[in-house]
């Protein structure tokens, strides 16, 4: 199954070029932050080009909207809140699938470490409950977290505990201070650097002493039982589609469309 991602940054004129994109990569599931463009639109128009679209109704996640090849019967709501939401969705291989879409808050709102930790390790404990009375540790969680792969809260035990090795994260959980700890593999950080084009999903150039330039905000990260059904050569930045660049003349994300790159992957 093909999943997408994408913030969208306020564009009320990005239904042509998402259409293009869903259906140059097949995409079954997809999830949008700061969509206000007409998703009703977006829909039909897919709907034209022979690909049955729907669309999930958010109540108390209002930063994402939702729409997959399968009906909202079909999906089961786990869990909404105003800045993330928990759903179950069907898969053919794995029967189902819970997934987290979240749309964090942004730095210039909370730069501090100790806000952005407790949120994740809220979600994190929420996603727990849910896999528990479940019986299902087949989880993803992905959207824009507004933090990069190596930020604290990211990594460490409390927060949500993503590490850069599917290696180290096969064996499940690990002890820290006599409590045991579930961990995620985070593969975006094979996206990180200059050997791939771009360097990141957003861009931004401050002038402070440290400044990444290029960051990757918006990651997908996944449950040990899902490792061997991630095909990492299929992990992506979408630059363009068709003919279309969605990168400006200086390589950067054309804020014509947004400021942040869609994402897209595929768990098999």
């Amino acid at each position: 199954m093909n999943y997408l991602f994408w913030n969208t940054n306020k564009n009320k004129d990005i239904n042509t070029i998402l259409k293009s994109i869903i259906i140059e990569n097949n995409c079954d599931v997809v999830g949008l932050a700061e969509y206000e463009d007409n998703i009703n639109e977006l829909i039909k128009a897919l709907y034209k080009d022979g690909y049955n679209f729907y669309k999930l109704d958010q109540m108390g996640c209002k930063r994402i909207q939702i729409i997959t090849k399968f009906k909202p019967n079909q999906i089961k709501v786990r869990y909404d809140k105003d800045k993330y939401t928990i759903k179950t969705i069907p898969h053919k291989t794995h029967t189902e699938i819970n997934v987290v879409f979240l749309h964090l808050q942004s730095k210039t709102n909370d730069e501090h470490d100790e806000g952005r930790n407790f949120e994740l390790s809220q979600i994190k404990s929420n996603l727990e409950e849910i896999e528990q009375k479940y019986n299902n540790k087949k989880s993803i969680i992905l959207g824009d977290f507004n933090m990069n792969p190596f930020e604290r809260p990211m990594v460490s035990a409390g927060g949500i505990h993503s590490l850069n090795s599917s290696r180290e994260t096969k064996k499940g959980e690990r002890v820290v201070g006599g409590y045991n700890f579930s961990m995620f593999y985070n593969p975006m950080w094979n996206l990180f650097g200059d050997r791939l084009k771009p360097e990141g999903t957003y861009y931004y150039n401050k002038s402070q002493h440290v400044n990444y330039f290029w960051n990757i905000f918006d990651q997908v990260i996944i449950r040990p039982e899902l490792i061997e059904y991630f095909d990492i050569e299929k992990l992506k930045i979408i630059t363009g589609v068709s003919e279309m660049s969605l990168l400006n003349k200086n390589g950067k994300p054309n804020k014509k469309f947004s400021d942040h790159l869609p994402l897209f992957f595929n768990i098999s």
